[in-house]
């Protein structure tokens, strides 16, 4: 009996496949993970001031956008098999002379690069991902990479607890330690093949069938890739995909993504980078310590995502969790806080769904957009997102001194209500919609339910 590269049955390659997907997001979790933690080391040290600091704690966030913008479009030209392993190389080789600086530009351009790096990764894997895997697996598997993230995250907070005691230099052994995870990952990469439907919506359905009779099955059927490539296909680097987004009638499915991927990271990573200065300023001791136990509850809050997603649907998880965030920031901002557990209480909150809703980050524009314009609208979004977070990582420290914690918190709350009030008009509901939906209407309205 045949089958669609839909619906196929979950095998081998497909959890390999998703395994080593995450280790991009795991890498950038790491990354901006354990700048929170060295920057306190790194301040004195280089003699930082409010804006180098915010330079500094955003500088790997302003590379994020540049790699997501551009090298999505490009993906989307070239393929997806060689800039994932290309993205991977030039992180551990911008990683290690991290060890050697001795000037704050010196970390910015370094941690520049390697955002850039990280940036190509989101687009890349999540279309990799989405490309490969069946429905039934799509959701688990694209929110997995979030997952990913926030585990990096949280291991880069207890590295960095334990290299705190080795000394001054210590920040030095924790910025370079991104390159160990990053090796690995580039060295299980090796061997993945290019994504069918990619070669398809190029013109190159023999190879695409090879592939899926390979490592997917004998017996599944090739319709879809047939579909893919009666696509015009199109020549050049690539960049001409972003403006294609907007010509073909994307614009609604990029403002949703963008919009709601935007509100949800601009005050996570500025409260999280700067999290245990935030808790110290409130009067919660062993902030550092609470910061680090906090980060175990993303790790469960975008496991209870990862599970809702395909349960309860795309759409009430994402407004849901929007509600939450809102209810947390605007409580820390306006309530009469005096005692450490009510204020750890809220943080937790937010943590959590923040995390929850977190899981549709690649998810939504993964399933929005056409084969040949996927990666391009997985990099846009997480490009329009990277404005927020660089600028809430940046403006953070200039806030708290300048309005005070209630008011950089009542802040994010209001840019958590804009998230809430898009994803209200235009979230859709995608769970049980096939990969190839976007390729057959051609950006028909977004569907809500």
């Amino acid at each position: 009996m045949t089958t669609t590269l839909d619906d196929v049955p979950v095998n081998r390659f497909h959890r390999r496949l998703v395994a080593v997907a995450m280790g991009g997001p795991f890498c950038d979790g790491y990354l901006l993970g354990i700048i929170a933690i060295a920057l306190s080391q790194i301040t004195p040290q280089l003699h930082l001031g409010s804006v180098w600091s915010g330079l500094l704690a955003s500088s790997a966030l302003i590379g994020v956008f540049i790699g997501a913008m551009v090298f999505g479009a490009i993906t989307d030209r070239v393929g997806r098999r060689l800039m994932y392993v290309l993205n991977l190389v030039v992180f551990v080789a911008a990683s290690i002379p991290q060890f050697f600086v001795n000037e704050a530009w010196q970390l910015f351009v370094l941690r520049l690069i390697i955002g850039i790096a990280v940036g190509a990764d989101y687009p890349i894997a999540s279309a990799l991902t989405a490309e490969l895997v069946p429905r039934k697996l799509r959701g688990s598997a694209l929110s997995g990479l979030v997952l990913s993230w926030w585990i990096g995250y949280g291991v880069s907070y207890w590295i960095g607890l334990a290299l705190m005691g080795i000394g001054d230099d210590a920040w030095r052994w924790m910025l370079v330690s991104g390159a160990v995870p990053a090796a690995i990952f580039l060295l299980m990469r090796a061997g993945l093949p290019e994504s069918p439907r990619w070669l398809a919506s190029r013109g190159r359905v023999d190879e695409a069938t090879a592939i899926v009779r390979r490592y997917i099955g004998p017996d599944v059927r090739v319709d879809e890739l047939v579909e893919e490539s009666r696509v015009p296909r199109r020549t050049g680097s690539g960049l001409g995909n972003i403006g294609e987004v907007f010509r073909r009638g994307y614009t609604k499915q990029v403002v949703f993504c963008s919009t709601f991927f935007l509100c949800q990271v601009a005050t996570g990573y500025a409260i999280r980078t700067f999290q245990p200065q935030i808790l110290t300023s409130m009067g919660v001791g062993n902030a550092t310590t609470s910061a680090a136990l906090m980060m175990l509850i993303p790790i469960l809050g975008v496991s209870t995502g990862l599970f809702l997603v395909n349960r309860v649907g795309r759409r009430p998880l994402l407004i849901g969790s929007f509600v939450a965030i809102f209810v947390a920031l605007f409580c820390l901002a306006v309530l009469p806080l005096h005692l450490a557990l009510p204020i750890i209480v809220l943080f937790l909150v937010f943590h959590f769904a923040e995390a929850a809703g977190s899981a549709l980050q690649f998810l939504y524009p993964s399933e929005l957009f056409p084969t040949d314009l996927r990666a391009t609208g997985v990099g846009f979004a997480s490009a329009m997102s990277r404005i927020g977070s660089a600028g809430g990582t940046f403006c953070l420290p200039l806030l708290v001194a300048g309005v005070g914690n209630s008011g950089t918190l009542l802040i994010g709350a209001g840019i958590t209500l804009v998230g809430l009030v898009v994803s209200l008009a235009l979230a859709p509901e995608t769970k049980d919609s096939p990969l190839t939906t976007t390729t057959r209407a051609e950006a028909e309205p977004v569907r809500q339910q």
